[in-house]
């Protein structure tokens, strides 16, 4: 990856809708060229994939949780069921296994409280073998939200 990459991964982070002529421009490269380039970038995993990022209070769900959970035990067979149930939750926007005190935190998008204690009610019921205990931290406002990746060398 060299610097007309990292140029353009910044660009795309920012607006991935920007035309390739645009990006051809600001790198000083012909549009099919910046092209071949972005198809690379994607082909080798450096970009993931393009999507829309949403606001979540313009589709009715304006309030965000952290939950930390704590698990009983870290049995691979385990670990795998349970991270595909958290996987399938459509209410959990993003997902880390953590060390620390506890072993995961997820970013939780609800419509309300009520939402929120049925999303756990659920959690504790149909995993209530593994879980140990959890933790709920309410966002009050949202100071930065990004997906972007710093690209400099």
């Amino acid at each position: 990856m060299d610097d007309v990459d990292r140029t353009l991964l910044a660009a795309l982070q920012e607006n991935a809708d920007v035309p390739g002529k645009t990006l051809g421009e600001t790198v000083h490269l012909s549009t099919s060229a910046v092209e071949r380039r972005i198809t690379k970038l994607k082909q080798d995993g450096i970009i993931e994939k393009v999507v829309a990022v949403v606001n979540p209070k313009a589709v009715g769900r304006p309030l965000s949780i952290l939950v930390e959970l704590e698990i009983q035990n870290e049995h691979r067979h385990t670990l795998d069921q349970f991270q595909r149930w958290l996987d399938r939750a459509p209410e959990i926007q993003s997902c880390w296994y953590v060390t620390g005190d506890m072993d995961y935190v997820l970013l939780v998008a609800v419509r309300d409280l009520d939402e929120y204690n049925a999303f756990i009610e659920r959690l504790m019921t149909e995993q209530q073998a593994l879980v140990r205990k959890y933790k709920s931290i309410i966002a009050l406002k949202t100071i930065k939200h990004s997906l972007a990746v710093p690209v400099e060398e």
